[in-house]
């Protein structure tokens, strides 16, 4: 067979022809060119841990008060491991079609729009959503990879909508508890707006590492003193209930699909190893990461529910004592959280930058940047004073963004990867299909529930 004939051209690329598409492991995760931006295995240990202990975790306990003791544990063991076998999917697709199309890096937009490249004929063709929003060309891979980013945005404004609502909270608390001024939440939300925008016109991340440096050893800190805290628990367990009201799972759910925020961020710090094998193995960093970060999420939900009960509140700061040491503790979280808001910022603004810079004459493009920054920062604290209930913000955003995001795109990709290598069999299908369901379940109660409440909540203050 000659060379010309392993191949087939798809959409100008060159790609292996079905036959010639099943890889071994060794060759799909290769080691790559070690560059001055690659980090080491401990390294991004430390990144993945860190971006998944967020204002969600924090949220854990009273996520734990609409499941029950024992039935929180449970469930949040089984979503944590299909959350898990659906990230391994992922950066199994990304590999797979990076070796296809002879790339070693692929973001998670052009690893859902290559795997519909090289799914059935009939898929390929689907629809067209770049005419809906005037793109020139574009097929049903333009419609998930735009998916993909919406949810994206959505998930990332989402967390900067939620960290506006953290920061009031802790604040509004703090000088309540400690001085003569009595600012109301809303207030507080308009205050801050100032600092973040200020904070929001630093566009390069190379700026803001150093203050993200510090913010880390602070936010650490203060989560091992709140885990000290919590784990002196006096109530017993016969207290509590160990089942809660079915009714409110689907808020159980949305608080823990929130907790899992760093899905958007996986891809990125697996691209930047040199060893990419060390990130899948099975005692890799993807793995010992996530289970360290379950052990976690169970201690806090678990203890801080059992430690406060039915007084829980919507972060687990709130419910700290009324002492100077833990009032401090709480203007740490608060610190820590006004230097990560750009942070998670960044993400959709870059995709807005780019777009700017693809579309916009030169002379116009610096004050059309600082005018969409500035508005989307204003926008987050809009929707923040708009729904102003941290916990049921987390619900709503976890059940939309991080759902979608988590548990429905990847094994989609995963069916389209095997189809391509032609070996979707029953079992595959069925695996895929049962997570697919399950997540449009959690998707669709949970975004139910969280709007029935905050459409209840309103008017209703929040501490």
């Amino acid at each position: 067979m000659s060379v010309a004939s392993s191949y087939r051209n798809d959409h100008q690329e060159m790609i292996p022809t079905r036959e010639h598409r099943r890889f071994s492991h060794g060759t799909l995760f290769a080691p790559r060119p070690t560059e001055a931006s690659s980090i080491s295995p401990e390294q991004a240990l430390a990144h993945m841990i860190k971006v998944m202990m967020g204002t969600g975790m924090l949220s854990l306990p009273i996520a734990f008060k609409h499941s029950g003791l024992y039935l929180g544990m449970i469930l949040l063991t089984f979503i944590c491991l299909i959350c898990i076998y659906c990230t391994r999917q992922l950066v199994f697709a990304q590999h797979y079609v990076a070796h296809l199309k002879g790339q070693t890096r692929m973001d998670y937009a052009n690893v859902m729009r290559s795997a519909v490249e090289i799914g059935p004929p009939s898929v390929r063709g689907w629809g067209y959503f770049a005419k809906v929003t005037k793109y020139e060309s574009g097929d049903l891979n333009a419609f998930l990879r735009q998916c993909v980013n919406i949810n994206m945005f959505v998930a990332q404004l989402g967390f900067c909508c939620v960290y506006f609502v953290f920061m009031a909270d802790n604040l509004k608390q703090f000088f309540d508890q400690t001085s003569n001024i009595h600012i109301s939440q809303a207030g507080w939300i308009g205050l801050l707006l100032v600092p973040l925008m200020a904070l929001c016109t630093i566009r390069e991340l190379k700026a803001l590492a150093p203050l993200a440096g510090m913010a880390n050893v602070l936010y650490l800190a203060a989560v091992v003193i709140v885990l000290y805290e919590i784990l002196q628990v006096e109530r017993s367990t016969s207290e509590l209930p160990a089942f809660g009201d079915l009714a409110s799972l689907p808020l159980f759910f949305g608080t823990v699909m929130f907790s899992f925020e760093g899905v958007a961020v996986v891809l990125p710090i697996e691209n930047q190893m040199d060893e990419p094998a060390s990130f899948i193995s099975a005692n890799g960093v993807l793995n010992t990461s996530c289970f360290l970060v379950l052990l976690l999420y169970i201690g806090v939900g678990f203890f801080g529910y059992l430690k406060y009960g039915a007084a829980v509140m919507d972060t687990i700061t709130l419910n700290l004592p009324q002492s100077s040491f833990y009032q401090v503790i709480k203007l740490m979280f608060v610190c820590c959280i006004l230097v990560s808001y750009p942070l998670q910022f960044y993400v959709p603004m870059e995709r807005v930058e780019k777009w700017v810079h693809r579309k916009v004459a030169v002379e116009k493009q610096e004050k059309l940047i600082y005018g969409i920054r500035f508005l989307g920062v204003a926008f987050t604290c809009v929707m923040a004073q708009l729904i102003p209930h941290l916990a049921l913000f987390i619900s709503l955003v976890g059940s939309v963004a991080g759902t979608s995001l988590t548990l429905v795109f990847p094994p989609l990709i995963e069916l389209l990867c095997y189809y391509s290598k032609g070996t979707l069999t029953k079992w595959v299908w069925i695996r895929n299909i049962a997570i697919m369901l399950f997540s449009i379940v959690g998707f669709t109660t949970g975004t139910y529930a969280s709007l029935v409440q905050i459409v209840e909540a309103f008017g209703k203050s929040d501490v």
